[in-house]
């Protein structure tokens, strides 16, 4: 999956999130300089696994859905977080997102700086916490925006997978008719960012100008189906040649994959574990390159991210400051 549509799926939701600016930076960097001994061919391979990642997560967790028709049912809505290991080799193969169907863009999310977080606050609807207590280095009044909601839907298409893979001499499983038939509703945001350092910038976090610290809350992630449930969705996407016993063995010991949104750990770039935020599940990531580390959680609908270039224990206290 190339990176705008890649960004198109993840725009209100992910946007915020650590892996966006994380990933993009070590795109950068790896054309440049050894990372772990990886040789250029093995690190590109690495990072177009990451992208396939990001797209399973994207048809796994989906974005959030608000005012369709009564046909459709929820089949995803998180009310926790979990991390799950991807190896390099855990998606080799693995056909993007855009080959198994079409996905429109009916509304196309935007962001604007906003003057103050009760004005984000009324424009949103979201609590709009700010920080309590800010680590050492890091001074001022943050840069507020609001990303407003977009929408879309994804429509699989079992005719545009077989041709995609017989282009790459691929054989997927044949497509269940009733996914066949299925239409997903998504929707993302309204979400808010606040950052110190830096600014909301895709462009200039792409070329590594990432900010010092990042606090966000966007609405929790749901996906409505008119045909498939969510079951059936993984079910099938877990079978796809591309995808290892390994990887497909951690999805399916998630206790309830329904409610959980799964935060993809890269092995030896990054380490994931449980950690506790304001007193419900969350999950840190640490990457092992320099380039940041995150903390993401959900309470009352809302998940919840504090990221940026600095060590657990800060990002912890901010998180645990937020009012």
């Amino acid at each position: 999956m190339d990176d705008t549509k890649l960004e198109r799926l993840l725009a209100s939701d992910e946007a915020p999130v650590d892996s966006a600016a994380g990933l993009r930076r070590f795109r950068e960097s790896v054309g440049t300089r050894a990372i772990g001994g990886y040789t250029a061919p093995a690190r590109r391979r690495w990072t177009q696994a990451l992208a396939a990642a990001a797209a399973v997560a994207a048809l796994f967790a989906g974005l959030q859905l608000t005012g369709v028709a009564d046909s459709f049912l929820t089949i995803f809505q998180p009310k926790q977080v979990a991390p799950i290991s991807i190896g390099a080799g855990d998606l080799a193969g693995l056909p993007d997102l855009s080959e198994f169907g079409t996905l429109a863009i009916t509304t196309q999310p935007a962001s604007r700086q906003a003057a103050t977080l009760a004005l984000a606050r009324t424009e949103t609807g979201l609590p709009a916490l700010g920080a309590g207590t800010l680590p050492p280095g890091v001074t001022g009044d943050p840069r507020i925006y609001t990303v407003s909601r977009g929408e879309g839907t994804f429509r699989f298409d079992e005719t545009k997978l077989q041709a995609s893979a017989g282009r790459v001499s691929r054989t997927p499983p044949p497509m269940p008719a009733n996914i066949a038939a299925s239409t997903l509703n998504v929707s993302g945001g309204p979400a808010i960012v606040q950052t110190y350092g830096g600014s909301f910038d895709p462009k200039a976090m792409s070329s590594g100008n990432v900010p010092t610290l990042l606090i966000a809350q966007s609405k929790a992630p749901v996906i409505r189906s008119d045909g498939a449930s969510f079951d059936e969705l993984r079910a099938y996407m877990l079978s796809q040649p591309g995808i290892s016993p390994q990887l497909a063995a951690q999805i399916r010991a998630i206790g309830d994959p329904g409610q959980t949104l799964l935060v993809p750990i890269p092995m030896d770039l990054a380490s994931g574990k449980s950690v506790t935020v304001r007193d419900v599940r969350g999950v840190f990531v640490g990457d092992s390159t320099g380039l940041g580390s995150a903390v993401v959680w959900v309470t009352d609908g809302v998940v919840n991210v504090v990221a940026g270039t600095l060590a657990e224990k800060e990002l912890l206290a901010v998180a645990d400051s937020l009012r």
